[in-house]
């Protein structure tokens, strides 16, 4: 019902451990195996009132207790007026149906986004655009004429599925501007034959274009390209629907490349990690007291950059008392998950404090965060939006996860990489083959692989090729570590069973690792997957 309402400004949910006493629901705990009875819960008893005596006066309690847990909030009357009680009764059926009712009752909105008159609200992923689009329709690339002009054209991943697209919205960097590449950076040069954006982007109108300043591209800069002024005119002339102010993030170590091409690591003092987190909320002061000057349609979004927790909860304040109902959480990518939760969770309570009593609660974004193993607790504690591309990424950083499987499991991509390559003509010279070898090799592996699905003995003969070619690309002490993978992938045929357009017309192209066409085509593939198993399930 949370996730369908919003989280009620002011909620907070504990629960009564049989361990730990009690703790924030959102809390992370080791496993035990330990039962309340009504002797431990008596033993409780203080440790639970004097937790509940630090919290804020409540509007309305609910207690949803089982007869053995009720000796741990005896004496609870006289910390909080009796008439502010609802108690669960009956069995677990009826607990829930009268939980659900109380919840129900409470002012439960999240600061929406508003698109085309339709209020949008939590729980929605924003797909980072690095000009990832790939060639439609698709052709392969080996033995086939060359494409001629007008017979294809760009297509991104929510042309190709449609309204079935794997994103709620794209997610662009103003940094592309100063980087000399995407949407942005061609339109400025006068290289893209419209200046709407949402038209170069292909964005239909029911998805969201956020804009942020793409902070990581200047971590080794004193300060951001560009001022708060210069971000809130690209927000409005590009006809963005959210951005993001101009934040910079205190990392503990920078990499400062020169022009020579060489680069050094430097360690920030953390007086200089505290002086980006200021200049960060400057900054968003700067943002929101402008953006109501000029009256801009887009919603401002307050990025905020913190050393440790203290410092994100005291930004979190000051944030709120500027106005902002929209914040989003900033230089999160380098920490740990357990270091995540901890911030978030802390945020989120903080959250809670201060939005008590009123109608809405603030909308919350993390930025670059996905982690599969991490999406119930961001649930739980009440995010509204994230972005990464991470999944979209994995079809050619990693080794073995290339191609997610609709069941979730990941394989290895077939890889047959281009003979004419850099890395292959290093490989043929340093094990003394020929050139014309490696073509053969190749058209072998490619001419197995076409024929796979139709060939009885597909499976052996296309191993067999891929097993003499792949290895060139090793080192002499290396085994092929690739073998059991592709023999588990062609036994498997894992996108068979997928129906996502991709799939259904590339077939077993989709799990062959060779060129952009069809390496981001996996990677749309795979967000595509992740989206329907861990956002829309």
């Amino acid at each position: 019902m949370l996730l369908v309402k919003g989280w009620p400004p002011g909620l907070q949910i504990k629960i009564l451990s049989a361990k730990y006493g009690l703790i924030d629901a959102t809390t992370i705990i080791s496993q035990y195996d330990q039962r309340f009875d009504s002797h431990s819960a008596t033993s409780f008893n203080k440790r639970v009132l004097s937790a509940l005596q630090k919290l804020s006066q409540p509007e309305g309690i609910f207690l949803n207790l089982g007869a053995d847990y009720l000796n741990a909030v005896r004496g609870i009357e006289k910390i909080f007026p009796k008439a502010k009680f609802t108690y669960a009764k009956g069995p677990i059926g009826m607990k829930m149906k009268a939980m659900k009712s109380w919840l129900e009752k409470l002012p439960s909105k999240t600061a929406s986004i508003e698109k085309k008159g339709k209020s949008i609200r939590s729980y929605i992923y924003f797909f980072p655009d690095w000009d990832d689009y790939v060639d439609e329709p698709f052709i392969p690339d080996e033995g086939k004429e060359p494409i001629k002009a007008g017979e294809s054209r760009k297509a991104y991943a929510h042309e190709i599925y449609g309204k079935d697209a794997p994103y709620d919205g794209v997610l662009l960097s103003l940094s592309h501007m100063n980087m000399g590449k995407g949407a942005i950076y061609r339109m400025a040069k006068g290289r893209c034959s419209s200046g709407n954006l949402r038209e170069v982007l292909q964005l239909p109108d029911n998805m969201l274009l956020f804009g942020d300043c793409g902070a990581f591209s200047y971590t080794a800069e004193s300060k951001p390209p560009f001022s708060t002024m210069e971000a809130l005119d690209m927000y409005h002339k590009y006809g963005f629907d959210i951005g993001a102010s101009v934040d910079h993030i205190p990392l503990q170590e920078i990499v400062k490349k020169h022009k020579d091409g060489s680069s050094r690591k430097r360690i920030l003092s953390l007086s200089a990690r505290y002086e980006r987190v200021k200049l960060t909320t400057e900054n968003a002061a700067e943002f929101i007291g402008l953006w109501k000057k000029k009256n801009y349609s887009f919603i401002p979004m307050g990025v905020i950059q913190g050393v440790g927790v203290r410092s994100y909860i005291s930004c979190l304040h000051q944030y709120i008392d500027m106005g902002y109902r929209h914040i989003a959480l900033g230089g999160l990518v380098p920490r740990s998950d357990s270091e995540i939760i901890e911030i978030v969770g802390a945020v989120r309570k903080a959250l809670q404090e201060r939005t008590r009593g009123h109608e809405e609660n603030l909308w919350l974004h993390l930025f670059g965060i996905l982690r599969p193993k991490l999406q119930p607790f961001f649930r739980t504690l009440g995010v509204s939006s994230f972005d990464s591309a991470s999944y979209f990424r994995k079809a050619w950083l990693r080794s073995d996860q290339n191609y997610l499987a609709v069941d979730g499991t990941w394989y290895a991509a077939v890889r047959v990489p281009f003979s004419d390559s850099k890395a292959i003509q290093e490989a043929v010279a340093d094990k003394k083959l020929s050139k014309e070898k490696a073509r053969i090799l190749e058209e072998n592996c490619l001419r197995s692989l076409g024929v796979f699905g139709d060939n009885p003995k597909g499976a052996e003969e296309t191993l067999i090729a891929l097993n003499r070619y792949g290895p060139l690309l090793e080192r002499q002490s290396e085994d092929n570590h690739f073998a059991e993978k592709y023999e588990k992938l062609l036994s498997e045929k894992p996108w068979e069973r997928c129906n996502c357009p991709i799939c259904r017309k590339i077939g077993i192209n989709v799990v062959i690792f060779r060129g952009a066409n069809r390496n981001k085509r996996r990677g749309f593939h795979n967000t595509w997957v992740f989206y329907k198993r861990f956002i829309k399930s």
